[in-house]
C-alpha cells in the first residue's frame, strides 16, 4: 500500500466513526470545510503516528497541513 493510500485510509476512517461517508478527492477540504472537527484531526494525527512513526509537536502544528490528503502527504514527505 502506497503512503497515499494509507493517509486515504486514515481520513477515511477517521471520517467515518465520525459519521461522514462521503466520497473526498484528495484535494478536498476536509478541515478548512467543517468535515473534521478538531478531535478527528486529533484522531488523524495519532493514526499517522502509529502509521508512520510521525509527529507533530505543539509549536509546529497547523490545522492547514492537515486539511487535505494532498497536504498530509506533503507533509509527510
Amino acid at each position: 500500500m502506497s503512503k497515499r493510500e494509507r493517509v486515504r485510509e486514515i481520513v477515511a476512517g477517521v471520517l467515518s466513526q465520525a459519521g461522514d461517508v462521503e466520497p473526498f478527492a484528495d484535494g478536498d477540504s476536509l478541515v478548512v470545510s467543517g468535515r473534521m472537527a478538531s478531535l478527528d484531526v486529533v484522531n488523524v494525527l495519532l493514526a499517522l503516528e502509529a502509521a508512520f512513526g510521525f509527529a507533530v509537536s505543539a509549536d509546529d502544528f497547523d490545522v492547514f497541513k492537515l486539511d487535505t490528503v494532498d497536504s498530509i502527504v506533503e507533509l509527510l514527505g
